[in-house]
């Protein structure tokens, strides 16, 4: 057929949106004993090497067997020849998420998933099978998606003969589906993308489809704003003078967006209070958030806002009123994590509720941005208002419940921006693309976690959905301390913005993050829709702890963007150890140009020296650049030749502007 299957419970798909040019192929199977349909549904979509797979189950059995219990759903079965298969994934945990791991494949299987309730800080729903060692540029890959925000499992099986099969869909820890006579049950949408060019060519072919066929149109051009997120630099101290105090030198240095972080509402002082009552502390905001609102428009600013709506605390008027609304087993004790407990969104009352609640907050006030966070797993997944035969229907309910709640709310306010977040990147998968257009990667903000965070992300998300910030140094997080160049390098891979005090900033910081801000509404196009190419290879080859950029474990990382037409680019480099002193790094070869044409290369953002220095070789003070003159090269000089970069200090940086000027 052409076009796609829609879903009929609310699952985001691929092509939901912009349907134009797919084309679905529906396989029909049928058990002939018990009458189950089975449905295979295979979409494509033109000019990209990849396919999607689900699964939609029918009990339509005539013979009066009643129900099928439905035990594992897998979204699609993929089956290889001997090869020297290689997995990739990607592992981690709170404030290091998304780490990248390689093995080579043996005997055996691998299960990979979350049954957390949430695709997990510790696994992501994501995975790569490459023929011999997994490289950027060369080798066949196939990657795996799962457009899934709950439980998830992924096996990856090799057999005695050396034939792999991949398995991607539903976990069935804590799974069973009572399917009742003429009921239809779909799984979740796996992405399958194809690449004979290595891991480039292919987290370039899903960027271009989620960006294109996930994506909500009215946000597939969007340039993320500038914001300044409250939360390091007041935590739950947001009373209305406070914010306007940070507000006014934010909006000096060129933010564009006020978000106001966690503590506005009930009497929320710390996190053992109020979530679920999603009203206006009047000791904090005597005006409202209205009188917020329209103080910061008038200052040139906008407003978003941070919420928690899927958890209540028991310290709340919602609870007291609904204790009954938590996921929870009636004979046991209610767990608490973070001091709050989780509302049962399998019950149409519970989502009507965050329905309502959210967007009385939304009419209430001007309000263009909303943080959508949520801070714990699933734990106690009992839901009261189910019998027992579908107590293996929570887990899968649940997410069902919070699509259809974003897919309320976005609806109803479609002019307003969602970033999603759970403890950070708890929740980091594909499938809230659909209605959260980015997502917080982590909350690590720390320059090194995140460049490892961002390189493990970006294989299969696209920049302009990768939450990032300069956040206050010393690290929150680490305790680390990063040049401010070093910083915004890095928030620069992502969509942009603040998370720092700026008024304890002396006023050269304040400057320099003004300069900063300006240069990334510069290069931002190309940052956020250009194409993304890592550069591994560079660095120190054989050096202990200078070793050479890689896509897993490397203290060297180098990665660029392309504009479309690849008249324009912006490249970035990072050291994080620096013992290989006297050592000549190999030269950093670029990507996605055009061999023919002329690029003139502008280095930003010099290093700061406070005085020059003799180690053996004098080295001056003051503003220092890797390269002391505009350099002009050729495309084809780039990619074959490379440039020289020498770096002088742990966590020193570099980067670079190409223009072609001649076509």
């Amino acid at each position: 057929m052409s076009g796609i299957l829609p879903s009929t419970s609310g699952l985001p798909l691929l092509g939901a949106r912009n349907p134009e040019g797919a084309q679905t192929l529906i396989i029909d199977m049928i058990d002939t004993y018990t009458e189950v349909k089975v449905q295979l549904v295979y979409t494509v979509f033109p000019g990209i090497s990849a396919v999607s797979r689900r699964v939609v189950v029918k009990n339509s059995s005539r013979l009066g067997l009643g129900g099928v219990d439905l035990m594992k759903c897998m979204s699609g079965t993929f089956d290889f020849l001997t090869n020297d298969w290689h997995l990739l994934s990607l592992h981690g945990s709170w404030a290091c998420e998304r780490q990248i791991t390689t093995r080579r494949l043996q005997e055996g299987t691998i299960h990979l998933g979350s049954n957390r309730g949430v695709s997990s800080h510790q696994m992501n729903p994501f995975c790569v099978l490459s023929a011999g060692p997994p490289a950027e540029s060369s080798g066949q890959c196939w990657g795996f998606c799962l457009l899934y925000s709950g439980n998830w499992l992924t096996e990856v099986e090799q057999s005695q003969t050396g034939c792999v099969r991949v398995n991607v869909g539903l976990s069935n820890t804590h799974f069973n589906w009572d399917l009742r006579v003429q009921e239809t049950f779909e799984s979740p949408e796996c992405v399958c993308v194809f690449s004979d060019k290595g891991l480039g060519d292919m987290t370039r072919s899903f960027h271009r489809l989620f960006s294109e066929r996930l994506i909500a149109p009215r946000w597939r051009d969007l340039i993320c704003p500038v914001l300044i997120n409250t939360w390091e630099a007041l935590y739950f101290e947001v009373y209305h003078d406070k914010i306007l105090e940070l507000a006014r030198p934010a909006k000096q240095v060129g933010v564009e967006l006020l978000v106001l972080d966690d503590g506005w509402f009930g009497r929320r002082n710390d996190d053992t209070t109020s979530l679920g009552d999603w009203k206006e502390d009047p000791r904090k905001l005597p005006r409202g958030l209205k009188g917020l609102a329209e103080d910061l428009n008038e200052m040139g600013l906008k407003l978003g806002l941070w919420v928690e709506p899927e958890m209540v605390n028991k310290d709340s008027e919602l609870y007291n009123s609904h204790p009954e609304w938590v996921l929870h087993h009636p004979a046991r004790l209610r767990s608490e994590g973070r001091n709050q407990l989780v509302l049962d969104l399998t019950r149409i009352e519970v989502q009507d509720y965050i329905i309502e609640a959210v967007g009385a907050v939304l009419k209430s006030a001007n309000i263009e941005y909303v943080k959508w966070d949520m801070n714990r797993a699933l734990t106690d997944a009992f839901s009261a208002a189910l019998p027992p035969r579908q107590q293996g229907e929570v887990y899968h309910r649940y997410v069902l419940g919070l699509y259809r709640i974003f897919e309320t709310i976005t609806s109803r306010f479609p002019h307003v921006l969602f970033e999603s977040c759970a403890s950070g990147g708890g929740r980091f998968d594909a499938a809230l693309l659909a209605w959260c257009p980015q997502a917080w990667c982590s909350d690590n903000s720390d320059a090194f976690s995140r460049t490892r965070i961002h390189m493990g992300t970006s294989l299969w998300a696209p920049t302009r959905c990768m939450g990032a910030h300069i956040a206050a140094c010393p690290s929150h997080q680490t305790r680390r301390t990063h040049i401010m160049k070093t910083r915004f390098i890095v928030s620069l891979w992502g969509t942009f913005g603040l998370e720092l005090d700026l008024n304890a900033l002396p006023k050269e910081e304040l400057d320099e993050v003004t300069e900063l801000v300006a240069l990334r509404q510069k290069l931002c196009k190309v940052t956020l829709h250009g194409s993304f190419f890592r550069l591994p290879g560079f660095g120190y080859p054989g050096a202990a702890q200078g070793n050479s950029a890689g896509i897993g474990d490397s203290h060297v990382y180098a990665w660029m963007f392309v504009s479309p037409e690849q008249d324009h680019a912006v490249v970035s480099a990072i050291i994080f150890h620096h013992d290989t002193v006297g050592k000549f790094p190999s030269r950093l070869k670029l990507r996605g140009l055009r061999q023919e044409c002329q690029y003139s290369i502008l280095e930003h953002v010099p290093t700061f020296a406070d005085e020059g220095i003799f180690n053996g070789i004098f080295q001056p003070g003051g503003p220092q650049f890797k390269h002391r003159r505009r350099l002009m090269l050729t495309g084809s000089v780039l990619m074959e030749v490379g440039i020289p970069v020498h770096f002088n200090f742990d966590g020193d940086s570099m980067l670079l502007e190409l223009q072609v000027v001649n076509g």
